[in-house]
């Protein structure tokens, strides 16, 4: 299964990461408070450490909230071991002493609050935050993958694969299999310049390197080309390459 996180239609669902149930609480109150003000969804999921965060960690947040100074893991620790899992995800920092947050530009944290935390200041940190999800979200999907939810950029994707009722997502790190079916895939990527190449594969015009005969070169793979897709990939390209 395969759906499309585009700003302003999913919830965004948030981490709340603090050792201290008082804070956790109040911050899923402010979280509230800035949707009910803004006529925004939020899902959030709050954590009493960051190891019990790290326990079975899926990329499935948009924004997590951390507390740097915890027992056990650490916030930034924590942090860091997030971003190597997860190159999407916005982080936001609170702690009771700014230095704590200077190594927050190595996990490309977006900001930083001091505690005690006032509604106002939050609120215009955490606006950054969605603002920086907003970004992110543009060209992304969330792929129900059978290894558990995995977000891909559309322009990482050189092309899909259909192998019976599943979908086989080639990008160019790795393989995702999916659950679906290819008129969903195409329908769901359209707006990204994918196109059918044959009736089992459907490819990324940004990644063609090459339309020969009987196949399309995307990332220096050869991907099979129908003859009676031939015609139309050809001036679905031309029209791509002219903008």
């Amino acid at each position: 299964m395969v759906s499309e996180r585009i700003a302003g239609v999913a919830s965004v669902k948030i981490a709340l990461v603090d050792d201290e149930q008082e804070m956790r609480v109040q911050l899923s109150e402010y979280v509230n408070k800035y949707g009910a003000e803004n006529r925004r969804e939020f899902q959030i999921v709050p954590f009493p450490s960051g190891d019990a965060l790290l326990e079975n960690y899926q990329p499935e947040f948009e924004v997590i909230i951390f507390d740097i100074d915890m027992p056990g893991t650490n916030g930034m620790d924590t942090a860091r071991q997030v971003r190597a899992m997860d190159e999407h995800v916005v982080i936001l920092f609170v702690t009771n002493i700014a230095q704590y947050a200077i190594n927050g530009y190595e996990v490309e944290a977006v900001d930083y609050i001091i505690k005690p935390i006032g509604y106002y200041d939050f609120s215009m940190k955490f606006e950054r935050a969605l603002r920086r999800v907003v970004l992110k979200q543009v060209h992304q999907l969330v792929l129900e993958s059978s290894e558990g939810p995995v977000r891909l950029n559309a322009e990482d994707i050189l092309y899909v694969e259909v192998l019976g009722h599943y979908l086989v997502y080639h990008t160019t790190e790795k393989e995702h299999k999916v659950r679906g079916s290819m008129r969903e895939a195409e329908e769901t990527l359209r707006n990204y310049h994918f196109v059918r190449s044959h009736k089992s594969y459907l490819i990324n015009l940004a990644q063609v390197k090459n339309i020969r005969a009987s196949d399309v070169v995307a990332g220096g793979i050869p991907v099979p080309l129908g003859r009676a897709y031939k015609d139309s990939l050809s001036k679905e390209y031309l029209l791509y390459l002219r903008g």
